[in-house]
């Protein structure tokens, strides 16, 4: 035994701690998922992405704490259990939706994945206000965790399982099948006949459930124990080596510490005589058995300052003690001694500091109770309680607060659980309190309507009844670790009620098809949820045990309340309310099929052609390539003159001469181009520049400029007109159709001093874009043919169209100004034109209803200009959504 033995045990016990509780919930989670979906690929995906956010929690950890603890430990199983719910979810969503691409499951279940995380992370975050520093350290593990996890599940997780999903839409659209009805996300199906079987067990269920909850109030609550050993390890030899000793040394219960500090040693000498007669009174009341202070091995300054003169006086006769010992008989071996006690006194007389005995055996002996400190002394001694102490029991907390004004504490095991407890009863309210506001304001963000948070609200009293029936049935008590179980059920606990209610909205109120989405999946997450926490059952640390089996079967009770009895109470709250089912959406994400021409190989030759072809050559020669394109592809051109017949009023001809032209006018603006990229000066200087003091206007604002632009023009010299009046542009583009050609064409906007961000489905992209115009960037963005998550309906030109919402949501984020441009070829060169500024109220644009109407009229704004140019209003895929037949 020892502090070498207890400090190998506990690195081994951390050390299986976490590597047994990963394993297990790792088991467990391919186990279920296997039994699931019988599938490799996912499975094998799914578990080296849940070892990367395990890693990455590790690493953010390591940076933010230094080192880990040993509570805190037990977060890598609870971690796994949780982070896999988000995948699982996204993976039945995205089965339950076959006919769905990536962005558009992302954008059905994206917002059940968010509030979900952001009530988990809550509520593992409110645990550092316990005040318990290693359950803190835990929580903010796992909340780093679940943040990480939840973002890696929605934008890593599913791409390269399902990548044939967007090939297939481009090819549906292309050919016109598609839509072929009713949306494969967000628009319900007819809503199926309910289980008229489950809708009557849940009512007796919830009729029984009052009940239930009086047992289990009459016939007691589970206890609460106030000892210390839920923090000591269950099994330790080193603990039962050293209780041997203390057996055979009639030792009995393990001594209390009681610690004295002080800035000199006769303030130290003044607390132990306090001490002193406060443990006297103690032993004669009973309330402790004995003690053991260092008092007479203190050093008491008065006393040596009096002992002085005579120490002095006896060393200053040595001399005349020496001769009469050895005038007595005495050999002088025998005065050795003397001499060395004789020398002693001398210094200690002449120091004018407290003396301390240096020689070994003093030192290792005051080792034992005396240690210094920065701002004085420490001093340890020993309380030992009585044989029968259960009535002083009541006693200790009052003559140890005593102690306490004396500047003396108690400590020890026995103790340390009540004064632990009682801090964390202190801080209960606050940390039960401030998960409650969280989860409200969660439940109230996601759901909008009082009902539906009402029915999240009574599956978390229902699974706290069920909790409390468990406890009692087993025999199991509250405990200093596991009453945090309660904080974590509301924020985890809540999360299958958001994840299945918002799938019965999306669903129309259809339980098969909301259990086919989500309920499968909850059950997947729940079992998981319960293995991770149930992994750290077998911690060799009983309150970290105590604690996942308290959250195993809370969050437990809860996922099959949400996937089995929630659904039928938001039945009956459906059925009472009218117009409860949400309106499915009407916006369908726009496709693009490039060219085979257009290439990294094709434009490569291009650059180098036209660095050094004449240009008029160039122009020549690009026109009769595009007239041969034009002539041989007859469903490309038969695509552009559709696209030309809302601008030119429906005139089947105008719109086919229109469109030789508009292929001749892409030629000449493709050679521009290349000559522009290559580095060559481009000699079409702009004829002019109109609304220019537009521009200046709102640039002086400083609040940011957002330059919107339709595919009109040559709208990449746009930015090399831009760069000739000082202005950095950052033009916003989506990823070319190859890498290697997205990296060609940034380099190229590069030399000429345009920055280019490319945002093309990634979200998370516009918090950069947010940041620049903040900070008073001018940004170029196309609004006419959006990257699916961005694509709403319009109207352009009398027809549905689908147009870019991402203006109105950066002018939402920033309150930047929406400023129309565009550039256009005329035959002296090219002509830029500022319109004016579109006007929006930014409050209003929280409701995505005015952010859709902001888009409207952004795109409004160009109708005249490309009516007026529509030879350069280039698109070569369909523009315009099919319409979507009425539903029978």
């Amino acid at each position: 035994t020892g502090r070498p033995a207890y400090v190998a045990e506990i690195a081994a016990g951390m050390r299986r701690d976490m590597t047994g509780s990963v394993l297990f919930t790792a088991a467990i989670i391919a186990g279920l998922f296997w039994c699931a979906h019988r599938r490799w690929t996912p499975m094998l995906w799914l578990l080296l992405l849940l070892g990367a956010i395990l890693a990455g929690t590790l690493a953010l950890g390591g940076l933010v704490f230094g080192t880990i603890d040993v509570v805190s430990l037990g977060f890598a199983g609870i971690l796994l259990g949780l982070a896999v719910d988000y995948g699982v979810v996204h993976y039945q969503e995205a089965l339950a939706s076959p006919d769905a691409i990536i962005p558009e499951i992302r954008r059905a279940i994206g917002p059940s994945i968010f509030w979900a995380a952001a009530t988990t992370v809550s509520a593992f975050l409110v645990l550092n206000l316990g005040g318990l520093p290693g359950l803190g350290q835990l929580g903010s593990l796992v909340a780093l965790g679940v943040g990480l996890s939840a973002l890696v599940m929605l934008f890593v997780f599913l791409p390269p399982l399902f990548g044939d999903r967007m090939p297939r839409r481009l090819r549906q659209m292309a050919a016109g099948a598609w839509p072929p009805g009713p949306a494969a996300v967000g628009v319900p199906s007819p809503a199926a006949e309910w289980p008229a079987g489950r809708v009557k067990l849940v009512g007796a269920l919830s009729l029984l459930l009052p009940l239930i909850g009086g047992g289990v109030w009459y016939f007691g609550l589970p206890g609460l124990d106030h000892s210390a050993g839920v923090l000591r390890p269950r099994h330790s030899p080193a603990e039962v080596a050293l209780g041997e000793i203390r057996s055979a040394l009639a030792q009995g219960r393990e001594p209390w510490w009681l610690v004295l500090s002080g800035r000199t040693e006769m303030e130290v000498a003044d607390r132990l005589a306090a001490a002193r007669h406060l443990l006297d009174r103690a032993v004669a009341n009973g309330w402790i058995g004995s003690y053991a202070l260092p008092a007479a091995f203190w050093p008491r300054p008065d006393y040596q300052a009096t002992n002085r003169a005579t120490a002095r006086q006896l060393a200053a006769g040595r001399e005349s003690l020496r001769a009469a010992a050895l005038g007595a008989g005495f050999r002088p071996k025998a005065l050795e001694l003397t001499d060395r006690l004789l020398e002693v006194w001398q210094r200690a007389a002449a120091a004018d500091r407290t003396f301390w005995p240096t020689n070994a055996l003093s030192r290792w002996i005051l080792d034992r109770f005396v240690a210094r400190s920065a701002s004085g002394w420490v001093v340890v001694g020993y309380v030992f309680a009585p044989a029968q102490s259960q009535g002083a029991q009541g006693q200790q907390m009052h003559w140890s607060e005593e102690l306490a004004r004396q500047g003396c504490l108690l400590s020890g095991w026995d103790l340390l659980g009540d004064a632990v407890l009682a801090r964390v009863q202190s801080r209960f309210g606050w940390v039960m309190g401030s998960m409650a506001v969280l989860v409200l304001g969660s439940l109230g963000l996601a759901f909008r309507r009082a009902g539906e948070i009402l029915l999240s609200l009574a599956v978390l009293g229902c699974s706290a009844v069920g909790l409390l029936v468990v406890m009692r049935l087993m025999g199991w008590s509250w405990n200093l670790l596991n009453l945090m179980a309660l904080p974590l059920m509301l924020g985890t606990g809540v999360d299958y009620s958001i994840f299945m209610q918002l799938a019965l909205r999306r669903h129309g109120g259809d339980l098969r098809a909301a259990h086919r989405s989500v309920g499968r999946a909850l059950l997947l997450c729940g079992g998981t949820a319960v293995a991770g926490f149930g992994s750290l059952a077998g911690s060799n640390y009983g309150g970290m045990a105590s604690l996942g089996e308290v959250c195993a079967v809370g969050v437990g009770g809860n996922m099959l309340l949400s996937v089995y009895v929630l659904p039928v109470w938001w039945h009956w709250l459906r059925g009472t309310r009218a117009g409860s089912s949400p309106a499915p959406a009407t916006e369908h994400p726009a496709a693009t099929r490039p060219s085979w021409f257009y290439r990294a190989e094709i434009w490569s030759l291009g650059l180098f052609v036209g660095r050094f072809l004449p240009v008029k050559l160039s122009v020549a020669l690009g026109c009769w390539a595009a007239a041969g394109y034009c002539a041989l592809q007859p469903r490309r051109r038969e695509v552009v003159v559709r696209n030309l017949l809302p601008v030119l009023n429906g005139e089947r001809q105008a719109a086919e001469r229109a469109t030789r032209q508009l292929f001749a006018e892409f030629a000449r603006k493709v050679g521009d181009l290349w000559r522009y990229e290559s580095g060559r000066a481009v000699e079409r200087q702009p004829a002019d520049w109109s609304g220019w003091e537009i521009f200046t206007a709102a640039q002086a604002r400083g609040r940011g400029v957002l330059l919107v632009t339709p595919h009109l023009g040559n709208w990449e010299i746009g930015g090399l007109l831009l760069a000739q009046r000082g202005v950095n542009l950052l033009a916003l583009t989506q990823a070319e159709p190859e890498r290697r050609l997205t990296a060609l064409r940034l380099n190229s906007r590069a030399r000429w001093g345009v920055e280019t961000l490319v945002v093309g489905e990634d979200a998370f992209a516009f918090v950069e874009i947010i940041k620049r115009l903040q900070a008073g960037a001018t940004v170029a963005l196309l609004v006419d043919r959006p990257a699916p998550p961005t694509a709403v309906t319009v109207e352009l030109f009398g027809r549905p169209f689908l147009g870019s919402i991402a203006a109105a949501e950066l002018a939402r984020a920033t309150g930047c100004a929406v400023v129309p441009v565009y550039v256009v070829r005329r035959p002296a060169g090219y002509s830029a034109h500022v319109l004016p500024e579109v006007p929006y109220d930014r409050a209003a644009l929280g409701n995505r209803a005015r952010r859709i109407r902001l888009t409207q009229e952004i795109l409004r704004a160009f109708e005249p200009v490309i009516r007026q140019h529509a030879t350069q209003w280039y698109h070569f895929v369909p523009i315009w959504p099919p319409a979507v037949p009425p539903a029978p």
